[in-house]
Formats: C-alpha cells, structure tokens, sequence
C-alpha cells in the first residue's frame, strides 16, 4: 500500500454554478489547476485531464480523455458500465468518516451511482448527481456534479478525500487501460482510500 494522502488535488470557487451551466463555462474551467491521470502501475494510458470547481451546493470534477476509440455500449443509468465500456469516475469521502460515494459518467452522459459505508461494504445510493458528457475533438469529456448534500457533508466544515479513475476500453469485450490520480502502483485498488488524495477547496 502506497500513501498517497499527502497529495492535493485543489478545486477553485465557482460561486453560483450549477450543473446546467457547467458544462459550457469553458472559461471558467481554465481558471482551474489541471492535473493528469496515469497508467496504472506506470502502464500505458491515454491522456486524460481533470479540474476541479466546487460552491456552497455542489462539486464539480471535469475530464478531458483522449480517445482513440470511444466504446459505451450501455444504454441506461445505473448499470456497472464500467465492466463493459468506457469510463470515467471519482470517490469523494470526509476525511475521518467510513462513508464515501463513487460517481461513475460515460460518454453517453450515463450515470451510475454507487455509496459504500466501509471499505466495499454497499449502502444505499443518494440521489441528485448530475452528468454531462460528449465527444469532442479527439476524444471526450465528462462533467461530474455531486451535492455536498449527498456526500453528507459541507464544505468549510469538513475535510475530505478525493480519487479520480478512468477505464479506457479499445473495444466492446476488451480490456480496460487504467489510470488514476492521484498515481497507483502495483495491483490498482480505488477503494483504498489510504491512496487518496486530499481535496483542498480555494476560495
């Protein structure tokens, strides 16, 4: 196990932004440090950029993949498309508490939702994520919008973690390329939040 929580992944105020117009702020995303995921393991992956924005309602994590061949065979929210395409997600958890929340988007804008008590102990899934996704220009890039309402917490009051992880598929029944920030090497595990990254929130 390697730890990684003196890592900081910072997130700048967005103050008033909401789901819907995140997606088109462009300007505002370049405000933003950007951070890149790697290969698991020092293994091969495609480029992938993350930013992060956050307010007093919500967190927003936005992906820019470089994609050769973009395969989201699924159709519907809520299915493990992660086993069948491609994918990009996050973990977020208050630092000290046993709870933590994966968000998962595809290039479809499909979501699923996933909420764990304890290291991979399921629980049941908060409503009110928001995902917007699409091609662009070689590649795709995925919004994620999280409550803090639905990761149990507020910021300013709560310290909390944060891991961002992509499954990049070259085809239908393939096998994924994994990468992540922060970096994991030997056998990936996205669950061991001693590999997480701090989330530091910039006003």
């Amino acid at each position: 196990m390697v730890e990684t929580a003196s890592l900081i992944l910072v997130a700048v105020m967005a103050a008033g932004l909401g789901p819907k117009l995140a997606w088109s702020d462009h300007s505002g995303w370049k405000m933003a440090p950007e951070f890149a995921l790697a290969g698991v393991d020092g293994g091969p992956a495609a480029p992938t950029q993350i930013r992060a924005r956050w307010n007093e309602s919500w967190l927003f994590v936005e992906f820019v993949c470089r994609d050769t061949a973009l395969v989201a065979p699924g159709r519907v929210d809520g299915e493990d498309h992660f086993r069948i395409g491609d994918v990009v997600e996050v973990f977020v958890a208050r630092r000290g508490k046993p709870d933590y929340i994966e968000l998962h988007a595809t290039p479809e804008s499909r979501q699923t939702v996933y909420a764990f008590r304890d290291y991979r102990r399921a629980a049941e899934a908060p409503e009110g994520m928001v995902v917007q996704a699409g091609r662009i220009e070689g590649g795709w890039r995925a919004i994620l919008a999280l409550p803090w309402d639905a990761l149990g917490g507020r910021p300013g009051h709560d310290e909390w973690e944060f891991l961002a992880g992509r499954y990049d598929y070259d085809k239908v029944g393939g096998r994924p390329a994994l990468s992540s920030f922060p970096a994991q090497k030997g056998k990936p595990d996205f669950h061991d939040r001693a590999r997480y990254a701090r989330l530091t929130l910039q006003r």
